[in-house]
């Protein structure tokens, strides 16, 4: 599918519905830099976008896919099959865009998690005391790492939610938020039966 053609064509479409970049983007709810970028053919649309813009625009799915007007006794099973294929190239590229975006999140919250790791053994080297880094880093680091990575998580599970990975993203998001409460039952469990306090 040619990002170029598939762009001048909403361009077209939506000029042509007498429609602003703002409007269109207002009745799919998305940014008006959302369609902007289709236009100019840097980006499609996510797959779930493709039928209400089909809508917005006036236009069928076929004629939306195939980026040109065609009349209706005109539609030939091939145009049917460039079409399905088509729309099967963009679900791919959409779910590895997706996977790319969600690896960099997890990536970076790793990150993160290693540099607190890091601070933390490197106090062990001056104070001596590994017992109290370690407590450190489990009672007080990791519910942090948890919370603020759920929280983006949960923040871009949200902004996506009508992207392919959706359901994924949120899983991921609650599993970091889980953490935790995990963390602080098992040390509400400890201080109980007299094990390790919490670190001051």
């Amino acid at each position: 599918m040619d990002a170029k053609k598939f762009g001048a064509f909403i361009a077209k479409c939506r000029k042509d519905k007498h429609m602003t970049q703002s409007d269109l983007a207002e009745v799919l709810r998305v940014t008006d830099k959302a369609v902007s970028r289709w236009e100019r053919g840097i980006g499609f649309p996510d797959i779930n976008t493709i039928e209400p813009l089909a809508d917005a625009l006036g236009v069928s799915i076929i004629e939306f896919m195939k980026s040109e007007k065609i009349d209706e006794p005109m539609i030939h099973k091939d145009s049917i099959n460039d079409v399905l294929t088509d729309t099967l190239e963009l679900t791919k590229i959409q779910r590895q865009r997706e996977r790319k975006s969600i690896m960099i999140l997890l990536t970076i919250i790793l990150i993160l998690t290693l540099i607190i790791l890091y601070i933390d053994l490197s106090m062990v080297i001056v104070d001596g005391d590994f017992i109290s880094a370690i407590l450190f880093f489990i009672y007080v680091a990791l519910p942090f790492i948890g919370l603020i990575g759920g929280i983006v998580m949960l923040v871009y599970s949200y902004y996506r939610k009508r992207s392919l990975l959706y359901k994924q993203t949120l899983f991921i998001a609650l599993c970091l938020l889980i953490l935790p409460v995990i963390i602080m039952i098992l040390m509400f469990i400890m201080v109980m039966m007299g094990g390790y306090p919490v670190p001051i």
